[in-house]
């Protein structure tokens, strides 16, 4: 029963777009000349895929609304997806040049929604001058992470690092976070390190878990979700990591001292020093025998395709992500083309439940579709078992990266810092193909080359 709306978040996530509407009816009575009760309109149809309803709503909030609202985040979401560009830039500047809107809110809107539509070159003529702490911070890792999408990785981590990661970043981007025994690089490494998932998602923690690998070579005892992998390091590599942290200055631990950390500073810290510590696989299922019963029942329905699984929307998830998702219908062209394909669909949230009232979800000759009650770790061991991956940039997908699995990852044109600005393939994930839209939001042009690349590995 909703009753609040922050019983709003965990319906979302379950994908139960349907109870969040009828809050929502039930308050606009009440709330419905409230820029709050809009602001959750708008995430709602985000989360359904009514990417138009959703636009609608921000734009209604963009005219009506004069201080800082976040449903920037949402607009420029929706108009990545749709490729809708121009018309979220038009969204920004209509918003910032009202006379009513407060100049760090105007200029808080361009530095996010600049950042989110690729428009690195404006994001880094931006200036810090007159402008609060908080904002200079987040002027300053939006330019870091601008710089690595349009110059590469390597012009922006110490800036990411002096605005994301440092103790003065966290001190004033989290000031609800205690900071006590925070490990930002120190060459002095601690006997033990705790890696806690600050304003990260597990797709990074798996992402960066190679740079945990190099503090057990370096005699390190990391706490880490164990439940979820075990970081398994090839040897070599590990030989490799001692050396160059030591050359950079990192000395092995002495004592019992205990620090703590998360994967961003993971990569802030240490990729300057290891670079992206290539590896085809740097990790191991957790428990890989707990999905024995399920993978063996895949094997006997696909009689010998090749198990391919697939996971495409996190619009569920926070924002940003609608930009980085397909829909159900955006697949239908793979779905209904690779005969020699059986799909293991490990779609969460409200796209499941589109796909679960779709036909072809029956279909079992052709399709299995996971349990909720199958646990990330669990996941991570099926993934190990099938002959290739299909995602958007999300933690599973990392996942498969991270095992060195067959992976196509497909990405809107303006994507995540991390995966920069062009280009077939990352240094991340060596066995992992990007699949990129040649505009904003070309995904049926995604689509076509998953098919042909799909089709291009069975010869």
């Amino acid at each position: 029963m909703l009753e609040h709306y922050d019983d709003l978040y965990p319906k979302l996530y379950a994908g139960d777009v349907e109870a969040c509407s009828r809050f929502l009816d039930e308050r606009r009575a009440a709330d419905g000349n409230t820029a709050e009760y809009w602001h959750w309109r708008a995430i709602v149809h985000l989360r359904a895929g009514q990417f138009l309803q959703a636009l609608d709503v921000c734009f209604m909030l963009t005219r009506l609304s004069d201080s800082f609202a976040f449903h920037v985040h949402c607009m420029c979401d929706v108009a990545g997806h749709l490729g809708l560009k121009e018309v979220a830039l038009a969204g920004i500047e209509s918003f910032a040049q009202k006379a009513s809107t407060p100049e760090i809110a105007a200029f808080l809107w361009r530095v996010y929604g600049w950042h989110y539509l690729g428009e690195d070159n404006r994001v880094l003529e931006l200036r810090p001058d007159g402008i609060d702490e908080h904002s200079a911070f987040v002027l300053g890792h939006h330019q870091a992470r601008s710089r690595m999408r349009l110059h590469g990785i390597e012009h922006g981590v110490e800036a990411m690092h002096q605005f994301w990661s440092s103790d003065d970043a966290r001190r004033v981007l989290f000031p609800h976070v205690n900071r006590q025994g925070y490990w930002t690089g120190q060459r002095a490494l601690p006997a033990r390190m705790s890696v806690q998932l600050i304003a990260s998602g597990f797709g990074d923690l798996v992402n960066w878990a190679r740079y945990i690998g190099a503090l057990q070579a370096m005699g390190v005892a990391v706490d880490y979700d164990t439940e979820l992998f075990r970081v398994a390091t090839p040897e070599t590599y590990r030989v490799d990591y001692v050396r160059a942290m030591q050359a950079a200055g990192f000395t092995r631990p002495a004592g019992d001292a205990a620090m703590w950390t998360d994967p961003f500073t993971l990569f802030t810290a240490l990729f300057p020093v290891l670079g992206h510590a290539t590896s085809h696989r740097y990790i191991e299922p957790a428990d890989p025998a707990s999905v024995d019963a399920v993978i063996d029942r895949i094997w006997h329905r696909a009689r010998g395709r090749r198990c391919v699984g697939v996971f495409w929307s996190s619009c569920e998830s926070a924002n940003n992500f609608a930009s980085r998702s397909l829909t159900l219908p955006d697949l239908d062209p793979l779905f209904d083309t690779q005969s020699d394909v059986y799909w293991v669909v490990m779609q969460r949230g409200f796209e499941r439940r589109r796909w679960l009232n779709d036909p072809r979800s029956n279909d079992l000759d052709r399709f299995t579709t996971l349990d909720l009650d199958l646990t990330l770790g669990q996941s991570a061991a099926l993934i190990d078992r099938l002959d290739a991956f299909i995602g958007n940039d999300g933690g599973l997908t990392h996942f498969a990266g991270a095992l060195g699995k067959r992976t196509y990852l497909f990405l809107n044109h303006v994507a995540e810092w991390r995966y920069e600005r062009a280009g077939p393939t990352t240094a991340w994930y060596p066995n992992m193909r990007l699949v990129r839209a040649r505009e904003l939001g070309a995904w049926g042009d995604v689509v076509g080359t998953l098919q042909r690349l799909l089709s291009a590995d069975a010869r």
